[in-house]
């Protein structure tokens, strides 16, 4: 064989090769945000939920939002929590995703003593670290983590890195392009990964 053609042959073979590695890593990403995709709402009480923040509309809850809120009231109504907290700072609206979250709560018929507020995190580890100060304030042992199905899992591996917990409450779209969000989320778990191994 040509010394150049083994040359392009064995290029061919290396970029075939991390091409299937690449394909590998996604899948296993891919499967760890899918792994609550069939989950349902769960039927034991805790202590406390405590509702990932989203974006704000205009001060309302993005209709991403209002899913992880509607599953909050459901646990609620069906006395599986006594308390909600609400985790989210203040992005680009006048208000915080914690504060948007408690007027809608509210206007369900959630009742304010209810209702917890942290609302200085500005990101999903945040959420959990900043929360940890209103379990202990409050007698708070056992919580659910309310979001969607394809961020369980980082918000679980969070909750377990601070000494937290946590079940998982999801929250299951039926407004968000789903694929985009998983592959967003993919990332997510990767960048974590390399980062925090």
């Amino acid at each position: 064989m040509k010394p150049l053609k083994k040359t392009k042959k064995t290029i061919m073979l290396f970029l075939l090769g991390m091409l299937l590695l690449v394909l590998s890593i996604i899948g296993i990403f891919w499967s760890s945000v899918s792994q609550y995709d069939d989950t349902e709402l769960p039927t034991s009480s805790r202590d406390a939920a405590i509702v990932l923040g989203a974006a704000l509309w205009s001060d309302q809850p993005s209709p991403a939002l209002k899913e992880r809120l509607e599953v909050a009231i459901d646990l609620y109504k069906k006395k599986r929590v006594q308390t909600l907290i609400l985790s989210g700072g203040q992005g680009d609206d006048t208000i915080s995703e914690a504060e948007g979250m408690k007027r809608y709560l509210l206007k369900h018929q959630i009742p304010e003593d209810a209702l917890q507020l942290e609302n200085r995190s500005t990101n999903t580890r945040e959420n959990l670290i900043n929360s940890k100060f209103l379990f202990k304030k409050n007698n708070i042992d056992t919580i659910y983590i309310v979001t969607h199905d394809y961020h369980m899992k980082r918000a679980l591996s969070y909750a377990k890195q601070n000494g937290i917990n946590a079940f998982p409450a999801v929250a299951h779209s039926t407004v968000l392009f789903t694929p985009f969000w998983k592959a967003r989320e993919c990332i997510a778990l990767a960048k974590e990964a390399v980062l925090h191994p």
